[in-house]
């Protein structure tokens, strides 16, 4: 509980910053904060840990060489990632990536009016923001707050690697001990620890249902509405500035650097370098069908999965009564639940329910599984960026003589367009590197790239390991390019639609 409350407490301070910076000031290398936080989260957790864990591992660490290096050989041999600093680390280096991008749509879109009001009443720009700006926010801070603390909750993979050889347990962890007995696993008892944390996670839904209001007070989008103004940041800018490449460099540049330069060695630490990792690899047929099926199962799966979240947000944010809270907290259940236990029992559902088995080994009970374990962030991402549009539009829309469906298209969903793309990047690559699902669902036909390199990793094949991440990350590069195409296209969309729409309302009569 207390790993869970501090990275949620450390993961949102850094998201409040980078996404102020990213919305409201003008300072240089602001445009890079999105497309660090994008490859922070695409980058797989098992594999971002293992990185960590070669960082800070003695003397072939390369944090330990160069602490060595410039002549500090007491911090060399102190420096040790398999700790609680470490785990705490790399948790909120990853977790503060995702709460960035959920609660970014939020505040792109937040009206610019309220500044400008709250400095015509005479408060400063700390009073502004702090006391109006920030609080607007709620929905979407409360969403992705909920969303880290619970994900903490269940965090398997970096305290797999970073907490268990420091004897470190955390409560998925604890589960997995039950499950990792083969034959004497005790599937009541991690089945009965799971429950804990839905339980849990009803309670903290209700609260944040009772502090945002079920989202209804805080529209900022509307017919006449226009986002942020960027402002200067002056003597503090050097300031900004340095904050924002020391994080570039802690949590992308040296764990990028070390996976890297393991990729090329014949072993960790090793002086020289070598391309047989590589053609090893290449060369492997269930290397490059783990690559094939990673890239399907992420694709599609990643259209459904902001589908079903665009209709669950749709009946949270605008439906009224208790329909549409029990829809919000049905949402959250995947969340609440450990990944190796939800695969458990999407498992035992798809073998005991006629009809199903046979979806058993094909790439299809990935997408199926993996879709119902990422709704919840896809649903956190949309919901935010739902809030802030005003039912003003669609209600003039259906004025002019759309139907309702036909109004939600034509308004919500091309509005949400650039929502839209970022949630389906976002979970289709969190798919891909998921472990815990695809560890129960998965057939030696349907392995994945997680499951591959953990297999590399359990086997001390941590040079392997790292050459798969490279060869995923060039893959992974591609769709992204895909992806910013399809973004590029859609905003472009989005304004024409946005400057006729604000034409029709200014067109009704009052």
């Amino acid at each position: 509980m207390l790993y869970s409350v501090v990275i949620t407490v450390l993961s949102m301070a850094v998201a409040i910053f980078f996404a102020t910076v990213n919305t409201r000031m003008d300072v240089p290398f602001r445009r890079f904060i999105t497309p660090v936080m994008v490859i922070l989260v695409a980058m797989p957790t098992v594999l971002y840990s293992l990185s960590w864990a070669m960082l800070g591992a003695g003397q072939s660490g390369l944090i330990n060489r160069f602490f060595a290096f410039i002549g500090m050989d007491g911090l060399a041999e102190a420096f040790n990632t398999r700790s609680w600093f470490g785990l705490v680390l790399v948790t909120v280096l990853k977790a503060g990536a995702l709460a960035y991008m959920i609660v970014l749509g939020a505040f792109r879109n937040q009206n610019s009016a309220l500044e400008e009001a709250a400095r015509i009443g005479g408060a400063s720009r700390a009073q502004s923001f702090f006391g109006i700006e920030l609080p607007a926010l709620l929905p979407a801070l409360a969403a992705a707050s909920l969303f880290v603390f619970v994900k903490g909750l269940e965090a398997f993979e970096t305290p797999a690697v970073l907490g268990l050889p420091a004897g470190i347990n955390v409560y998925a962890t604890h589960i997995y001990d039950y499950l990792r007995g083969g034959y004497e696993a005790d599937y009541p008892a991690a089945s009965a620890s799971s429950l804990v944390i839905v339980v849990i996670l009803a309670a903290l839904v209700l609260l944040q249902l009772k502090l945002t209001g079920g989202g209804k007070t805080y529209t900022s989008v509307g017919g006449r509405s226009k986002g942020t103004n960027l402002r200067s940041t002056g003597k503090w800018m050097p300031v900004v500035v340095g904050i924002m490449l020391l994080h570039f460099f802690i949590a992308l540049v040296l764990p990028i650097a070390q996976v890297i330069l393991s990729a090329f060695q014949p072993y960790l630490g090793a002086p020289t370098l070598t391309l047989q990792n590589i053609e090893r690899l290449l060369n492997t047929p269930n290397v490059m069908q783990a690559l094939q099926t990673t890239i399907i199962v992420s694709t599609v799966g990643g259209v459904l999965t902001v589908v079903l979240a665009l209709v669950v947000s749709f009946a949270f944010v605008r439906m009224k009564g208790k329909l549409g809270r029990f829809i919000q907290l049905a949402s959250w259940v995947p969340a609440a639940m450990p990944g190796l236990v939800l695969g458990l029992a999407f498992l035992w559902s798809v073998l005991l329910t006629p009809g199903t088995r046979s979806l058993y080994g094909t790439v299809w009970i990935l997408v199926i599984g993996l879709a119902v374990a990422t709704v919840p962030l896809a649903t956190r991402t949309l919901e935010g960026a739902l809030a802030q549009i005003g039912v003003d539009m669609e209600e003039a829309a259906r004025i002019a003589g759309d139907n309702f469906l036909r109004a939600v298209g034509t308004v919500t969903v091309r509005l949400m367009g650039p929502s839209l793309i970022s949630a389906w990047f976002l979970v289709a690559i969190t798919m891909s590197g998921i472990l815990d699902v695809p560890i129960l669902l998965g057939s030696a036909r349907t392995e994945m790239i997680a499951t591959v390199s953990f297999g590399f990793y359990n086997s001390g094949e941590t040079v392997l390991a790292s050459a798969l991440y490279v060869i995923f990350t060039c893959a992974m590069a591609a769709l992204a390019g895909a992806a910013f195409l399809a973004w590029l296209l859609v905003r472009a969309l989005v304004r024409r639609s946005s400057t006729r729409t604000a034409a029709e309302v200014q067109g009704v009569p009052q």
